[in-house]
């Protein structure tokens, strides 16, 4: 099954997968703008703290949630899914994380028969629980055989794509540059993981002024490109 497991890997980690995250810029618009990321060495700068916000925040609760969706508690998957919603403080961010959360999980209840993710979605569109992206991307990962750090480099190359696609909309530089951006932040996040493997949904950081005050910014901005 490992081949299997792969092709789910790559599926799931595929920038083009449907879920909407194409209209979010991770506040690099704005950033932008306010002309803190100019340059190829800003923009691997703000990446890299963009990836660290992800990870102490949205990699915890994905981690939870695919312990916890082997566990079959889905008590304790409603509680991460409500921890994670108040650690995002900017409007912009939650309404990321519930619009990309909806849609992944229609899409997995197509591609797979899970009922854990059949009720999942169930109350996501009842409006009985957030669906936050991140726990469920955590459920997907689980009901698909996918071990925690595929779990957790799929989210590292989400933040890294998003944000490096938009750049490509809204700075001068190439495709080429991007790539080798990609390809030298890669290297973080074995670090980042074994930073947060052991921590638990009460351990959320979720403390980077930066950004909200971007998002901020954003929601009154005369010139959008993206959602946030």
């Amino acid at each position: 099954m490992e081949l299997t497991r792969l092709m789910r890997l790559l599926q799931l980690a595929d920038s083009a997968l449907p879920v909407g995250s194409f209209a979010f810029s991770n506040t690099l618009e704005t950033a932008v703008e306010q002309r803190i990321v100019e340059d190829e060495m800003s923009l691997a700068i703000f990446v890299e703290e963009l990836m660290r916000q992800s990870a102490t925040t949205d990699g915890i609760a994905g981690l939870e949630a695919l312990r916890t969706t082997a566990q079959r508690n889905y008590d304790a998957l409603l509680a991460i899914d409500d921890r994670l919603i108040r650690s995002k403080l900017n409007d912009e961010m939650r309404q990321m994380s519930r619009r990309c959360g909806r849609k992944l999980a229609e899409l997995g209840a197509q591609i797979t028969s899970d009922p854990f993710l059949a009720e999942w979605l169930e109350d996501i569109v009842a409006q009985r629980t957030e669906g936050n992206y991140a726990v469920t991307q955590g459920i997907i990962f689980s009901i698909s055989g996918l071990s925690e750090r595929a779990l957790f480099a799929t989210m590292q190359y989400g933040v890294m794509t998003t944000t490096l696609n938009a750049a490509l909309r809204c700075m001068r530089i190439t495709h080429l540059q991007t790539q080798q951006i990609i390809r030298s932040l890669g290297e973080l996040t074995e670090q980042l993981f074994e930073e947060v493997r052991e921590l638990h949904i009460d351990d959320l950081n979720s403390f980077f002024p930066m950004f909200d005050t971007l998002a901020s910014l954003h929601e009154r901005g005369k010139a959008r490109m993206f959602m946030n």
